[in-house]
């Protein structure tokens, strides 16, 4: 089971609960839910959350990576408030990924020896998350490879123009927060590995902030060799380990907008 598909079962365990629905109400739940597209899931997902914390349930809700990023806001969310924050937040994404296939494309063009930065530009993800408040977020994963040389925290050519790209598209959409989070293998001592982890998000931030983006929007956090994503035990587990993970949340700003 994904950790996607646990949140949502958590999520509709807890309209269940909040509601008193038996078993088969909740298996029509259950077909209804996987019916529905992602902004209605939004929707349904910020009127149960603002039912669960209502009812003191809120801990059925969450359980995800990354569902500790983001400003958590106390009172309940409604539905309207889920829809609008999934739709701004989808259009987001929508853009930041059509702004780096615009780079990805550029390159291909004017560079033919371009072939390893293509293949590293390529493993750029960009996917929808939950956020704490289990609003839509967005996710960014950036490779060790593209960012950084061996031991560095100094921000490559390639990982520049990547990151001028991400800039842009948060001046774009000035309604968000962003966490940058760095991570590493386990090749050498957990204090260095902590410290270079954290310099490297800071590089990033820097970056990020000498372009545009409000500093108070950008928050760096080093996890070391923590929460791997791959084994430690193989060079290509290794190399999936060490990279920079940027998350774009939904403001307070943006949340009391949508409410």
């Amino acid at each position: 089971m994904t950790k996607r598909t646990f949140t949502r079962n958590s999520l509709i365990l807890a309209i269940c609960t909040v509601t008193l629905v038996g078993s088969t109400g909740c298996s029509s739940l259950q077909r209804t839910w996987n019916g529905m597209s992602q902004t209605g899931q939004g929707a349904s997902a910020g009127g149960a959350a603002g039912a669960a914390i209502g009812a003191g349930v809120g801990a059925l809700i969450g359980g995800g990576k990354g569902t500790w990023i983001g400003a958590l806001v106390g009172s309940a969310l409604g539905a309207g408030t889920g829809a609008v924050v999934g739709n701004s937040m989808q259009r987001q994404k929508e853009a930041l990924q059509s702004q780096l296939d615009e780079l990805q494309a550029q390159q291909n063009a004017t560079q033919s020896r371009l072939d390893d930065t293509q293949s590293q530009l390529d493993a750029i993800k960009v996917q929808m998350v939950k956020d704490r408040n289990d609003l839509d977020a967005i996710k960014m994963v950036l490779g060790d490879a593209v960012l950084f040389q061996t031991g560095k925290y100094n921000l490559s050519a390639q990982a520049q123009a990547a990151l001028s790209r991400v800039a842009y598209n948060l001046e774009q959409f000035p309604d968000t927060d962003i966490t940058v989070v760095g991570f590493t293998d386990n090749t050498g001592g957990e204090a260095l590995n902590l410290k270079l982890s954290k310099e490297r998000a800071e590089s990033v931030v820097t970056y990020l902030e000498d372009h545009g983006v409000a500093a108070d929007r950008l928050k760096a956090v080093g996890e070391g060799w923590n929460d791997p994503i791959a084994s430690n035990s193989t060079p290509e587990g290794r190399a999936q380990n060490r990279r920079v993970e940027i998350f774009i949340t939904a403001s307070e700003q943006m949340i009391q907008n949508a409410k």
